[in-house]
């Protein structure tokens, strides 16, 4: 239960660390770019962050890419802020679960609608 707790709490300072790197970038791609989650294995050696841009799935490419081309600075970052004594390996993945509840939502609407 406790390594569960402190991965938990790993994940939110990754999380906040990236955040905060994220805006400080100058990278245009990552405008308006959320990280909404990150998700940290038991060994602490692997971190799933989980991220979510405005403009819709178009921009979905555009941003995987700069995470990608960012991904070694992202991770150095992380290793500096958290003192850790290595950095977790970091994969990103779009957030669909947005979308997923807005077609709900829309599949609601129409059921309800005559």
């Amino acid at each position: 239960m406790a390594v569960k707790r402190r991965a938990y709490r790993i994940g939110e300072k990754i999380q906040s660390v990236l955040a905060q790197e994220v805006l400080r970038l100058s990278d245009p791609r990552f405008y308006l770019v959320t990280i909404t989650s990150v998700v940290v294995s038991s060994d602490l050696r692997h971190a799933k962050v989980y991220w979510v841009a405005t403009g819709g799935t178009e921009r979905c490419e555009e941003v995987s890419e700069a995470f990608e081309s960012a991904s070694g600075n992202l991770r150095s970052r992380v290793s500096k802020d958290l003192g850790m004594r290595f950095a977790p390996q970091l994969s990103f993945y779009y957030d669909d679960s947005y979308d997923v509840r807005d077609e709900v939502a829309r599949l609601l609407s129409r059921i309800e609608k005559p």
